[in-house]
């Protein structure tokens, strides 16, 4: 069984990556994710790893180029079954422009896999460079 440690470090390469595969191994059945609402717009409630996995692997899609992400972390913390992750994640977004934003994730683990999730962004911020286009 990994730790929510490896997890966490398995994940957002993963998640980058569209890898729907090694997402399935990192998330329980009953998965909660709570986005924000325009982010989630479309995919209905994201519970389930099937809904999840479509999420993670699809919702991107209209706003960023695959394979242009990357992620610098400035806090991590785990502590028994919780984590948190504050970030700044760059991009291209669909169009090649240059994307940048703070992310604050929060996890809750069960047997090492994330069962409930969290992600914040700045939403505004996010318009302004999608609207920069």
């Amino acid at each position: 069984m990994p730790t929510p440690h490896e997890t966490i470090e398995r994940f957002f390469p993963a998640m980058f990556a569209d890898d729907r595969e090694t997402l399935a191994g990192l998330v329980t059945d009953d998965i909660e994710w709570h986005a924000p609402p325009f982010a989630a717009k479309g995919f209905g409630e994201l519970r389930g790893r099937e809904r999840i996995l479509d999420f993670l692997c699809g919702a991107g899609d209209a706003y960023y180029q695959p394979g242009s992400f990357s992620l610098e972390k400035d806090v991590q913390a785990v502590e028994g079954d919780r984590a948190v992750v504050i970030a700044q994640l760059h991009a291209r977004t669909a169009r090649g422009r240059p994307y940048s934003n703070r992310y604050a994730f929060g996890f809750r683990f069960r047997e090492g896999r994330i069962c409930e999730a969290w992600e914040l962004l700045d939403s505004v911020h996010f318009q302004k460079q999608q609207a920069a286009e």
